[in-house]
């Protein structure tokens, strides 16, 4: 079995503060309506863009560039595609073009499920790799820029009530992330093999050239990675508003 590892590191932290309103600007849907979810798609395409340059009060920091201390992705010696790619300094681009296509909630059990599409996405940082693609050896170190087109992701956010101070809050303690294939991904990889440019061109041209074998293979590391940037930001709104100030109805206790 190829194994898969993925650390990232975000320079934010999660905590409870004093009870928080969400921005006037955010649209907000009443839970016990009949059109709830459709009113809540709404609300998060509307609330994404806002999220751009950050929102200082909930901690949470530009999305768009969406910066990553640093990230790590180890494929297995069993794939095709065994590969070590160490990245710092990173930046994912494009991030706040996104849109919800669809949602299903069912706040009763605490659960999320959504589908998004992201037209254009830049994942750019200096990177570390070693390994084999396809039985050839590659190693470089250097600047590298990793570009998705026409993403489409499903999200399941796994929630659990939390009590503070007579309010409930909802802390997602599982988000899920899922790729479908993307229409088309192009990686550039500089100063591979020590700088040599013909080597260095050959190589990126084999992983162009097999963008959706070497996307399949590493897919389960990059949708880990997304999972817990997107769980860190959400939990810096949700273990900040109540859940009544969220999704609204009058009496919050009809679901306990």
């Amino acid at each position: 079995m190829p194994r898969i590892t993925c650390l990232v590191i975000i320079t934010t932290i999660t905590h409870f503060c004093v009870s928080k309103d969400l921005p006037s600007t955010f649209q907000r849907c009443q839970r016990e309506e009949s059109d709830f979810d459709s009113c809540l798609m709404e609300a998060i395409n509307g609330a994404i863009p806002q999220l751009t340059n950050g929102m200082s009060e909930f901690g949470i920091l530009p999305i768009d560039p969406l910066l990553v201390n640093s990230l790590t992705i180890e494929q297995g010696t069993s794939s095709p595609i065994n590969l070590k790619q160490d990245f710092k300094n990173v930046k994912l681009k494009r991030l706040s073009q996104s849109k919800v296509t669809s949602i299903k909630t069912d706040l009763k059990k605490f659960s999320i499920k959504a589908e998004a599409i992201t037209p254009y996405m830049e994942f750019i940082g200096d990177y570390v790799m070693t390994g084999r693609v396809l039985l050839l050896p590659v190693t470089g170190k250097g600047f590298s820029n990793i570009t998705l087109q026409g993403l489409t992701t499903k999200h399941e956010l796994i929630g659990e009530p939390v009590k503070k101070k007579d309010q409930t809050y909802m802390r997602i303690k599982k988000y899920i992330v899922k790729f479908e294939d993307p229409k088309l991904v192009t990686v550039k990889f500089e100063n591979l093999f020590n700088g040599d440019k013909a080597l260095g061109d050959a190589m990126n041209k084999v992983m162009n050239d097999n963008w959706l074998l070497m996307f399949n293979e590493l897919r389960g590391a990059y949708e880990d990675t997304f999972g817990y940037i997107f769980r860190d930001i959400s939990n810096k709104i949700f273990l900040k508003v109540p859940m009544n100030k969220i999704f609204l109805e009058n009496y919050l206790n009809v679901f306990y």
